[in-house]
This record gives structure tokens, sequence and C-alpha cells, in this order.
């Protein structure tokens, strides 16, 4: 499990026991101020804890729904357009305006720890967006993985999903592309 320092003083740990269980590897030192009780643990977890406002979405949500076979090396977030900028190299930032942050955000067990993640219908939605900047074989792997699911899609629910969005077209490219193609 991954810590934050001021959760550890939280529970009554100094800084001085801190640095002790760091020596007796008890506690692994991860990043400033983030800790792993185990020395191998999962870079999402560290930026979901680190990051708390971020959902999880496009090609790493894609993995974490097993609409992708193999990860990426960078993590995709997207977080309200005032928020900080995220400082890692494995995270790429997508910010996005405050009425549109917040629609389909689940917060689902990926690994056993708790994630803020956009639902399939979402998802979807964004992965039609981004198209042109996404990986030419990633996107088919998605769409066609989108295809064998596409009844479990809530089309009531996307289709309220897409009156957020100034793109008219995004419903045509769903259609065209998951519905049509069975």
């Amino acid at each position: 499990m991954i810590y934050l320092y001021k959760n550890l003083t939280q529970k009554g740990y100094s800084d001085y026991q801190i640095k002790k269980m760091v020596q007796k590897n008890q506690l692994y030192m991860v990043d400033k101020g983030v800790y792993s009780d185990k020395k191998v643990y999962d870079p999402l977890e560290v930026i979901m804890k680190k990051h708390p406002n971020a959902i999880v979405t496009l090609e790493t949500a894609c993995y974490c729904y097993k609409l992708l076979s193999h990860p990426s090396n960078i993590y995709v977030v997207a977080t309200k357009q005032k928020d900080r900028k995220i400082l890692d190299a494995n995270v790429k930032q997508i910010y996005m305006t405050d009425t549109l942050y917040p629609i389909g955000k689940n917060i689902v067990t990926y690994q056993s720890y708790p994630i803020h993640i956009y639902d399939l219908e979402r998802l979807l939605i964004e992965v039609v967006r981004h198209k042109t900047s996404m990986d030419y074989e990633v996107y088919h792997e998605i769409i066609k993985s989108y295809q064998k699911l596409n009844r479990l899609l809530n089309i009531e629910k996307l289709k309220s999903y897409i009156q957020y969005f100034k793109d008219d077209k995004i419903w045509m490219r769903i259609e065209k592309e998951i519905f049509q193609q069975v």
C-alpha cells in the first residue's frame, strides 16, 4: 500500500520513526513524501495517492478496463483546467473544463486500491475525441474491444454525456465505428 507522509504522521508516526522504518525496510521511499510498504509497487497507485483529483482516462483507463492488451509507459489522467501541473515524466495530464471533468467519473477498485476512472461510456467519448492524437494500432484495438461489448453500453447515458460536448460529430463517429460494425 502507498502512504503519504502526512498520512503516516496522522497515524501517530514521527519523522524519526518513519526514517527508522525506511532504514529497516519496513517502508520504502517511493518519492518525496511518498512511501510504500512493499518494495515493488504499482506506479498508478502512487499517482492516485499523490493526485487525488486526477481521473484515469484514455489508454490508461482502457488498459484498466482490459480494452487494451498492453499497458502504456505513460499514465494518462484528466484534471480540472485550473489544477496544478503534474510534474512527472510518466504522466500525461489532460486539462478538462469544469463542466466536462466530472461527467462519468467513477471510483473503482483496481488491483486492490481505489482509482478515479471514467466509466465506459465517457471513456468511449474521450477515445473518439482523441482519435488523431492516439497511435493508430492502439485506437483500433480499443475500438475492436468496444465493438465486442457494445451491447453492455448504456446508449441513453452515452447520448446524455454527448450533449455536454460541442462536437456534433461524436455520436456519428461512435455509431459508425461501434454500432454499425456488428
